[in-house]
């Protein structure tokens, strides 16, 4: 979702703490796009005129690049000043 919304939704750290006083309640949703799906920042976002924050990428690609650099994984899609001219 930060992708999509090119940075305006911030994904947050998943952290747990157990606690034996309290019940712990988890609730998961999962959207599993097609191995040749396109992630990248919404057009709508882009045209109003914010330049894309993220690079376009496949979500096979993104997949191996979490596995490689978990929640890193971020600073491997951020497009640089540079980049950013080119993608538009």
């Amino acid at each position: 979702m930060q992708v999509i919304s090119n940075g305006r939704l911030i994904g947050a750290e998943h952290r747990v703490v157990t606690n034996s006083e309290f019940a712990r309640t988890t609730v998961a949703y999962f959207i599993r796009p097609t191995s040749e799906q396109i992630i990248e920042p919404a057009k709508s976002l882009i045209s109003c005129g914010a330049e894309p924050m993220y690079r376009s990428i496949t979500y096979e690609e993104f997949l191996k690049n979490f596995m490689i650099n978990g929640a890193d994984i971020e600073q491997e899609l951020l497009l640089e000043p540079k980049q950013k001219a080119a993608a538009l």
